[in-house]
């Protein structure tokens, strides 16, 4: 661990309701479009969230959805029921592209990069990636184990966990450069990236668990908050890193020290139940609220770590 002074700050939540319903089972945040997008599966619905003011706007999409991104204009989304992916015009609602994939995806990223959607297809230890336009195949990436989540760093390269590793692919090139143990025996959700201090940062399906790792190899740290498998997000500017375990009544904000040593600042009392986590750039950690089908945004008030 590594010690962090928290000033005697306190974080908030303001809880935001998206109408009801639905499983999560993944969140993400659009830099490029500046919005939290929540797809609660069964819902026929992706919301789009302000992260300032809280502002709501939905679009109506497969009930089957149950992953999602935006570019800057189109919202793409994984139909797991259609096996499926559908792009949406942001303006206008109106479905701009339809792909029909070879077997049962399960999350989609855009490459801040190259503007491409890439989807993970467990069932075939395969990353397809499609063009943004028309969605056709233009490529993909064999894994060595079924791929679980699908992370961006905007720098070029993707990152997923595989079984107890971080593993990393170069994005213009479509190949693996990079494959890291994190401790975790068996990794779950969406593995983060610290590009400043070289830090890979995988989540564990057991105790709410996270390995912290250099992207040399060299494992550096270990944390568990408790609860069922990890959900993570990270925020890169501060170096924050926020952990919750689904099932699980607290998320923890920890600091990220340079050496890859972890400091804990806050255990954050949330909704116990959600299958979702992401970080804007205006200092929120969000997560997903199972029980009522909206999120809950926490306030981090604490300095970032140099």
């Amino acid at each position: 661990m590594c010690e962090v002074a928290t000033a005697g700050l306190t974080p908030s939540v303001d809880l935001v309701s998206l109408g009801g319903g639905g499983y999560y089972d993944d969140l993400a945040y659009s830099r490029a479009l500046g919005k939290v997008v929540a797809a609660p599966e069964g819902t026929g619905r992706v919301s789009l969230v302000d992260p300032d003011s809280m502002v709501v706007t939905s679009i109506a999409v497969p009930a089957g959805t149950g992953s999602a991104d935006a570019s800057a204009t189109t919202l793409y989304v994984v139909d797991r029921s259609g096996s499926r992916v559908v792009g949406f015009d942001i303006a206008t609602g109106a479905m701009t592209a339809s792909h029909a994939l070879s077997s049962e995806p399960d999350y989609l990223r855009v490459a801040p990069t190259t503007g491409e959607v890439w989807v993970t297809l467990p069932g075939r230890n395969r990353i397809e990636i499609l063009e943004p336009m028309a969605l056709a195949a233009v490529g993909s990436v064999t894994t060595p184990a079924p791929p679980e989540g699908i992370s961006m760093d905007g720098a070029g390269r993707a990152y997923i966990n595989n079984d107890g590793a971080v593993v990393a692919v170069d994005v213009a090139r479509r190949v693996i450069v990079g494959e890291w143990d994190d401790g975790c025996g068996y990794s779950h959700g969406f593995p983060q990236i610290d590009l400043r201090y070289g830090l890979a940062f995988g989540g564990c399906r057991p105790n709410g668990g996270v390995g912290v790792t250099t992207t040399d190899g060299e494992l550096r740290a270990g944390y568990e908050a408790g609860g069922g498998p990890a959900v993570l997000a990270y925020d890169g500017a501060r170096h924050h890193l926020y952990v919750r375990g689904d099932p699980s009544a607290e998320l923890s904000i920890l600091a990220v020290c340079s050496d890859g040593q972890l400091g804990e600042l806050a255990r954050v009392p949330i909704p116990d139940r959600g299958h979702g986590a992401a970080a804007d750039e205006s200092g929120h950690a969000w997560v997903a609220d199972t029980t009522t089908g909206g999120l809950a945004r926490v306030t981090d008030p604490f300095p970032g770590t140099e």
